[in-house]
């Protein structure tokens, strides 16, 4: 790659506002990227363990359940379980990652500051997504139960 014209101040921008491609990311940007990404992971998975914990709890999403047709009721069961089971797909193919990139900076300390290239960790971005969409959608199908429940 040719760094002719290259504006390191021009990188350094785009890194700030997060618009840069994964495969100019050095390793221990990748590093770094990865533990973020692996927070978030655990973020949405303690909002979805709140979201389970007071579906469960509660008398009212009981009687929203009894009024709601069995399809409903597993529409919302399925999404929980697929968001819980892509985040945990997600956490660990993303700690996978992590754990090569710091082997590889242990084993040769010189390599946090050269490029790993490469595109993100396509598995793991993949099980993030559906979490994220499940995430999302489970609430949404659960108020939906509700409003089924009032009419």
């Amino acid at each position: 790659m040719s760094t002719e014209g290259h504006d390191p101040g021009h990188d350094a921008e785009h890194r700030r506002d997060g618009r840069w491609s994964w495969n100019e990311d050095t390793y221990a940007t990748r590093l770094a990227r990865l533990e973020r990404l692996n927070r978030q992971v655990i973020a949405v998975g303690a909002g979805l363990t709140a979201f389970v914990v007071a579906l469960a709890a509660g008398a009212a999403a009981n009687s929203i359940y009894q009024e709601v047709p069995d399809w409903l009721r597993a529409s919302i069961f399925t999404l929980v379980v697929s968001a819980a089971g892509g985040l945990a797909l997600a956490w660990i193919r993303f700690e996978e990652e992590i754990d090569r990139i710091e082997e590889a900076i242990t084993a040769r300390p010189e390599l946090a500051g050269v490029r790993i290239g490469g595109d993100r960790p396509h598995q793991a971005n993949v099980f993030w997504i559906v979490a994220l969409t499940c995430t999302g959608l489970a609430p949404l199908t659960f108020l939906a139960a509700a409003w089924w429940a009032a009419f």
